[in-house]
């Protein structure tokens, strides 16, 4: 899409003023990819700049792309197919929409479409709510909120099961409940900017939902890190927000991605149901250890498809069929935990091994293990390291050592990436070291810029 600057009542604008499409092709024998149609015009007006959004149709094949016009009700709705893009219609439903900073996208179930625009610390921040048929495309049951507070710029992102929508205006951050029968009146105020400095302010921009299940949200500033919603699928504060939790190794500003959920399937028995697909569920899950008890471990579905049905085997006797199960494990052991899930289509399993090992004992095993990996290097504040997948640490810990070698920094290890925060040390080199029961499992060179 190209853009122009406007100016509307003293507010400077971004609008689009062209959209254009390409087709890129790949050759399965040669393994080529080339561009087959480049920037073929589809459609020039005055446009609402960064919210185009897309949702596979009903049918489980094709792509609804919805784009609205600059301060207008209006929706161009496009039909993505194997034949190329069309365009259907153009919907005018409900009030105008303000145009501002911000994002529009549809909920992972393809039932809901969000348009958050922040306009300015005077006009505030719109947010509008639609319901969505993906047979037909069409918008439905207009609701817009507008807050006068937040300043400009922010953005909307919806939990994996569909259920919560957060807002951010940055320096707030606000989760709704789309399920609830009034919307508006389940504002909460989650989480207000805590004034870190890296080094411009880590305020809340636009944000990702991951293949994690995890929410990624960026700053509308150039700086290192990224906050994170850990749980976005429960009511906060259980959803686990943690700001500026993840370190990058460059500076990034305002940049997200902005992807469909490619994993929605058909809506079987609907009318547009026609080229029978099906929903045949696919598992996918991760865990979390617990900080305190390390034998205690979360485990959160993140399986697609509609399963119906959820099977835990543990690998130590022990099942489930809750869909966020926690599980004590009794002690050392490597187990082989699988999730099956399943509905009248079919089902889908996924097994990972979970170790909750012993330090070795003899000098060669010593060689063999690769503990953990440091991330980025070099860093500014923080690092993260990650431990070997699978591996489930107790009694492990990481040290951190100055170029003369004295002991800066030493915490407790869990599962996965723990982070690690040294910014009242000098700019250097460190070595980190993995200990584990007086073991080193893993040592490395970290730089601090």
């Amino acid at each position: 899409m190209e853009t122009e600057l406007w100016a509307i009542e003293e507010e400077l604008s971004i609008t689009g003023k062209y959209l254009f499409s390409s087709m890129i092709k790949q050759d399965t024998a040669l393994a080529d990819i080339f561009v087959s149609l480049r920037k073929e015009l589809l459609l020039s007006d005055t446009l609402d700049y960064g919210k185009l959004s897309a949702c596979r149709h009903a049918n489980g094949r094709d792509w609804w792309v919805i784009l609205p016009a600059f301060n207008s009700n209006l929706y161009y709705r496009y039909l993505l197919t194997p034949s190329g893009i069309d365009l259907v219609g153009v919907q005018e439903i409900g009030e105008a929409v303000p145009t501002g900073l911000g994002q529009a996208l549809f909920s992972p179930d393809g039932t809901k479409h969000i348009r958050f625009n922040g306009i300015s610390e005077q006009a505030g921040e719109f947010t509008t709510i639609y319901d969505f048929d993906r047979c037909t495309g069409l918008l439905s049951n207009f609701l817009q909120f507008n807050y006068p507070i937040g300043g400009s710029g922010g953005g909307a992102f919806i939990s994996k099961n569909a259920r919560y929508l957060y807002t951010s205006s940055t320096t707030t951050l606000y989760q709704y409940d789309l399920w609830a029968e009034d919307i508006e009146a389940t504002r909460t105020l989650v989480a207000d900017y805590d004034g870190h400095l890296d080094p411009l302010p880590t305020t809340f921009f636009q944000g990702q939902l991951a293949p994690d299940g995890k929410i990624y949200i960026a700053s509308n500033n150039g700086v290192t890190s990224l906050h994170v919603i850990h749980n976005p699928d429960a009511d906060c504060p259980d959803c686990r927000i943690e700001q500026h939790g993840i370190e990058l190794p460059t500076f990034n500003a305002f940049s997200i991605p902005n992807q469909p959920n490619y994993r929605l399937g058909p809506i079987d028995g609907s009318p547009c149901d026609t080229l029978g697909i099906d929903n045949i569920p696919l598992a996918r899950w991760r865990y979390e250890q617990d900080t305190l008890e390390p034998f205690l471990v979360q485990f959160y579905d993140l399986s697609d498809y509609e399963p119906a049905e959820w099977l835990w085997d543990f690998g130590d006797g022990s099942t489930s069929t809750d869909t966020l199960p926690q599980h004590t494990f009794p002690g050392y052991g490597t187990y082989e935990v699988c999730l099956t899930v399943s509905n009248a289509n079919g089902s889908g399993t996924q097994c990972k091994e979970l170790e909750f090992t012993m330090p070795n004992s003899t000098a060669e095993e010593k060689q063999e293990v690769v503990a953990a990996t440091a991330f980025p290097n070099p860093f500014r504040e923080r690092f993260s390291l990650s431990l070997r997948p699978g591996w489930l640490p107790v009694d492990a810990w990481l040290e951190v050592y100055d170029a003369v070698g004295r002991q800066v920094h030493r915490q407790p290890l869990r599962a996965g990436v723990n982070s690690v925060e040294l910014s009242g040390q000098p700019g250097g080199v460190y070595v980190w070291r993995v200990v584990q029961k007086g073991q080193v499992l893993g040592v490395g060179k970290i730089v601090k810029w």
